[in-house]
């Protein structure tokens, strides 16, 4: 084997987890398939092809990993089964190496970390020619001709009858699409350096994504997952589209990260789905369309702040509005409560300074009705500007009267202003009548929201 040993490394996924990829993930598959012409396409012949978001009616016609000369070469020292770590290190090793000759300088930099420093370096001519026997080997009965580096992966319409493992692979620019996963899928701490394409792809067993990388669009459109699918600690640096994917068995996006715009449209979530620690730097995810199962976790998640401009806040408004809407038909009344604060502080923004003020406002004393604690709080500063303003104004009432007087003013929606303060009421200058005045307007609104927060904390309807 060339340029292996000392790179050789545990695979990259393992933990709690690995146990219940084993019972979800058929044994290895390792018969032999028909000898098949399979030749890898010219530039030419992938113009059509090579973009992303191409989508085809027709049913495509899948051919076996096996006849995929880039599953050959992803495999080039033979099928692991599970467990097997020497021989997907092997595979892994060879496969980066081989991809490293098209790497840039700023590319190796940001895989540092990632990927062993052995993997970062290209094989030399002496170790090519031999690279290049053992696929000729490995393709003898499927007379397939070893792809070139530049070009794209393309594993498009190929069904993987057995465990697929890409854990900690670099790929460039990734074709999945409509392809068939009956096993299970391990691409734990895998690299996407361009677009990753699995449109219509489908996963049977259990799909493993923890750690991966997508750096350029990751598309999972019309994807369905029949299993539990892991997308934890995963980050996507552009756009990652989910839109509708189905998802059948439970999904973790736990501490994923969304650098750019993540939509769920139409997409439909069978399953318990975490969400948790997640982040959305770009924009909150949109699920207009699609419906959320009652248990998903939306704790810890860091939103993005609420945007200046009005026209995406436009655009994040109709994201929380529908969210706080799916939350309701779930009866998940905290949830609903928080992406109804996240919908007006944008609504405030896309309304414009003058007209968002009285939203900025609610806001401002209650958190949007989430917070009996801040009309309390004002409660109380009300009540202490009150008591000098009142006893400065009508010196006679002393400082004792000024206090109580105070207290009823703020206290008025309750019934008791006139019992307890009703001579000294009819002895009030004008200016101690307006602070009064000033006192129960203000008195009755913070009650009012007082009793809004204490039900919504409480979920009192």
């Amino acid at each position: 084997m060339v340029g292996i040993g000392a790179a050789q490394k545990q695979a990259a996924f393992s933990g709690p987890c690995s146990d219940l990829f084993t019972i979800l993930t058929p044994p290895l598959n390792t018969n032999s398939v028909a000898t098949t012409h399979y030749s890898v396409p010219s530039a030419s012949s992938t113009t059509k092809r090579n973009h992303p978001m191409t989508d085809s009616n027709a049913t495509p016609a899948l051919k076996q990993a096996a006849q995929n000369p880039w599953y050959l070469l992803a495999t080039l020292y033979g099928e692991p089964g599970w467990g097997d770590e020497e021989l997907q290190a092997n595979n892994r090793v060879a496969w980066n190496r081989y991809y490293a000759s098209t790497w840039t300088d700023e590319q190796r930099e940001t895989l540092k970390g990632r990927v062993d420093a052995a993997e970062l370096v290209p094989f030399d001519d002496a170790e090519l020619i031999e690279i290049r026997r053992l696929f000729q080997d490995r393709a003898k009965d499927v007379q397939a001709a070893m792809p070139e580096a530049y070009r794209r992966v393309d594993f498009s319409e190929c069904r993987f009858d057995q465990t697929v493992h890409f854990s900690e692979y670099v790929l460039g620019n990734a074709d999945f699409r409509s392809a068939t996963f009956s096993g299970g899928t391990n691409f734990s701490s895998a690299t996407f350096s361009g677009y990753a394409s699995f449109n219509s792809a489908t996963f049977s067993g259990v799909a493993l994504f923890p750690s991966a990388t997508f750096s350029g669009f990751a598309d999972f459109s019309r994807a369905t997952f029949s299993g539990v699918v892991l997308f934890p600690r995963v980050t996507f640096s552009e756009y990652a589209d989910f839109s509708r994917a189905t998802f059948s068995g439970s999904a973790n996006f736990s501490s994923a990260t969304f650098h750019g715009a993540a939509r769920f449209t139409n997409s439909e979530l069978k399953a318990p789905t975490e969400f948790e620690g997640s982040r959305f730097k770009g924009e909150p995810p949109r699920f207009h369309g699609g419906k959320l199962h009652e248990d998903t976790v939306w704790r810890g998640v860091e939103w993005p702040t609420a945007p200046a401009d009005r026209r995406k806040a436009g655009r994040f408004t109709d994201a929380y509005e529908r969210l706080k809407q799916e939350m309701d038909r779930l009866k998940k009344h905290e949830d609903e409560l928080m992406f109804f604060a996240k919908e007006l502080e944008c609504r405030r923004v896309a309304a414009g300074w003058f007209k968002g003020l009285p939203i900025a406002a609610y806001g401002c004393f209650c958190g949007y009705g989430r917070s009996y604690v801040k009309p309390l709080i004002w409660m109380v500063a009300l009540f202490d500007i009150g008591v000098p303003a009142l006893w400065l104004l009508q010196p006679d009432l002393g400082w004792g009267k000024a206090v109580g007087l105070s207290a009823v003013n703020c206290l008025a929606g309750l019934g008791m202003r006139k019992e307890l303060m009703g001579k000294v009421l009819d002895n009030l200058g004008p200016g101690a009548l307006i602070v009064s005045g000033a006192q129960t307007v203000a008195g009755l609104i913070l009650l009012f929201l007082i009793g809004l927060g204490l039900r919504n904390r409480f979920r009192m309807k």
